[in-house]
């Protein structure tokens, strides 16, 4: 595709500042080179960071400089205006680029390679196989699913992995209450198996020793390969993971393999690791004290802490309890071991979905199937709480001190916050989850949006439904990107389908309205004509070019600081700069034949960048509202 028409014409920029400027490179030029707001197109800041080495004025640095430039391409103009040098954009040439730009953009596939082709594993959403998906598991598999499709669009090879933790507390209680409440599964079974953990964890409550005596003991049943008790928990697992991917597939979220704990201890990753550990003396196993019989890493004797693991009152952290039980820590570090090829891949790999709803089968580890590549990655991203922050620096730091530096610099915690609904409180304990399930949530949002539709726009029955569920999908999926992940959202119904602005509803509405244009104009193929683009020069034309050709841009920003709330205010900018396109510019009617080409031209490079925008945040466009 054709290159970022901002990037290009910024590298450009940056290329002739060096030469007019002694001892610079391009390189050290194009940290000042950014788009602007202000005066002209863009800006470069170079004659302040001068200033300094030289003790000189950058107002007169700037002009200075200015007067050296030779013509550059896609610049018609240079002023020189308090210390900055500003860029004035050739308008014909540059709506040019930047519509052929859009042209080139692929409906699939990447838009960018600085991704290199490394590998990447994403891991979301890991919710324990007990229960159905609240919304704050669903924030954080809408988080992981964007930025996974972020690294796709920027070259990288991403591994959409789901870690299933089958061996914890919560799955042994809810084995507790299938094996002895006597219940039968009825409707979805992710949410039957959440209604009877809540029910164990009540009977737990009211008896507390008994209870805990035989949980105790059935957990370490489930944790030993071959026993009826593993074998059954393994299944309900199964069937809970698998109405939980029903939830998944209605919200566009995919995988493409399962890895599961219990897979983990039953190949021995665990016991290896734990020796590499030990060789490289990370971890130790003290001899007397509290922690006798434990095997632990000892924070007290590392002479370079992170700052965030220090002034800690506790400086042991335990991987192994002395009854022999893993802690979650230990668990995680030899899945990172695994995840970097540090560890022989003895997995063996079977088909958990033959089809996914994107075409494509999501694999599973297990007692059969057959050896697939997974792992073995560049990268690992973990899309976690931000209450697991601790653990997740404690794992960091196991690899910091094996010596494997590139391997901890290459975990990356993205943490995200709460999500609340009029002020509910989510636990899976005390079931508060009920009735703010993402399934209810989707469901709820159909029926808002099919009355909204059904109101606004004149459509039969079936078509007002397929629109009201692209509507509702459009509506939770931006309202939870469009916030930085780390902080907590409080969800509105007002705000997530709103057809007026700053929502994915009012995206998909001017999408739609630009495909009616075309539609409307009886012209197929209207990049392929003839343009003259020197008619886009009202300035709400000129500023929504400017604004498509910083898709790609956008992207890679995205991506590289794991924002997809970047990308969607991008689509709102773009949104509203349509609509004011719209507004202010006779297109079909009103307007000339050479000004209604130019101005389609225009619509249809609008909808080329918001679809590829939308699609890239999960989010499908429809045609028609």
């Amino acid at each position: 595709m054709e290159e970022s028409p901002f990037g290009y014409v910024m590298n450009l920029i940056a290329e002739c500042v060096a030469r007019a400027v002694p001892g610079q490179s391009a390189k050290d030029v194009s940290s000042t080179v950014e788009i602007s707001r202000g005066i002209g197109d863009i800006s470069c800041s170079i004659a302040f960071r001068l200033s300094k080495q030289l003790k000189a004025n950058p107002v007169k640095i700037a002009e200075e400089i200015a007067g050296k430039f030779e013509k550059i391409d896609y610049v018609s103009k240079i002023t020189a205006d308090g210390g900055y040098l500003n860029f004035h954009l050739d308008r014909p040439a540059f709506s040019s680029f930047a519509i052929r730009f859009a042209d080139s953009i692929p409906d699939a596939g990447p838009i960018s390679d600085i991704g290199n082709r490394k590998r990447v594993i994403i891991e979301y959403p890991s919710v324990n196989p007990n229960k159905p998906w609240h919304v704050g598991h669903l924030r954080n598999a809408i988080l992981g699913d964007s930025i996974a499709n972020l690294y796709e669009a920027c070259g990288y090879l991403p591994e959409r992995e789901d870690y299933i933790d089958d061996l914890g507390m919560q799955v042994t209680e809810s084995l507790w209450g299938y094996m002895h409440l006597g219940d039968k599964p009825e409707g979805k079974f992710d949410t039957w198996l959440g209604t009877e953990y809540v029910k164990v964890h009540m009977k737990i409550e009211q008896d507390k020793d008994e209870m805990r005596k035989e949980i105790s003991s059935l957990m370490k049943l489930i944790e030993q390969d071959g026993t009826y008790e593993s074998k059954i928990a393994r299944e309900i697992s199964e069937a809970c993971v698998l109405a939980q991917y029903v939830t998944a597939f209605n919200y566009n979220i995919y995988h493409d393999v399962l890895i599961w704990e219990s897979d983990i201890l039953a190949n021995r990753l665990l016991d290896r690791s734990l020796v590499m550990l030990e060789q490289h003396n990370v971890a130790t196993k003290p001899k007397d004290g509290e922690y006798k019989g434990c095997t632990v890493i000892d924070l007290q004797h590392v002479k370079e802490l992170p700052k965030e693991l220090q002034g800690l009152k506790e400086t042991i952290k335990v991987l192994i309890r002395s009854d022999g039980t893993p802690t979650y820590v230990a668990k995680d570090i030899a899945f990172h071991m695994w995840k970097f090829g540090l560890l022989e891949d003895t997995f063996t790999y079977y088909t958990f979905v033959d089809k996914q709803p994107n075409g494509k089968p999501l694999h599973s580890t297990g007692n059969k199937g057959e050896k697939i590549p997974f792992g073995h990655v560049d990268r690992a991203i973990n899309i976690i709480d931000v209450k697991q922050s601790f653990e997740q620096s404690i794992l960091k730091l196991a690899f910091s001190l094996m010596g494997k530096n590139e391997v901890a610099e290459n975990i990356i915690h993205m943490p995200y916050g709460r999500v609340e609904i009029e002020g509910a409180s989510l636990s899976g304990r005390l079931g508060t989850w009920e009735g703010y399930t993402a399934d209810l949530l989707l469901e709820e949002a159909k029926a808002k949006a099919a009355m909204l539709i059904g109101s606004r726009f004149r459509i039969d029955e079936n078509e007002k439904q397929r629109i009201a569920g692209a509507v509702s999908l459009s509506a939770i999926r931006f309202e939870f990107l469009k916030f930085s992940p780390e902080k907590q959202i409080l969800f509105s119904w007002n705000r997530a389908l709103n057809f007026e602005g700053n929502s994915g509803p009012y995206c998909q509405y001017m999408y739609a309205r630009a495909k009616r244009l075309i539609s409307d104009s009886g012209i197929k193929d209207v990049n392929h004509l003839s343009i003259d683009y020197t008619i886009l020069s009202d300035e709400k034309e000129f500023e929504l070019i400017k604004i498509i050709a910083r898709l790609r841009d956008t992207v890679e920003k995205a991506c590289v600081e794991m924002r997809p709330n970047a990308l969607a205010e991008y689509a709102i900018e773009l949104a509203l700069s349509f609509s004011s396109f719209y507004e202010s510019s006779p297109i079909l009617k009103g307007s000339k034949e050479k000004e209604k080409l130019a101005r389609l031209a225009l619509v249809a490079a609008f909808a080329i960048v918001m679809r590829k925008a939308l699609m890239l945040l999960g989010i499908q466009v429809v045609d028609r509202m």
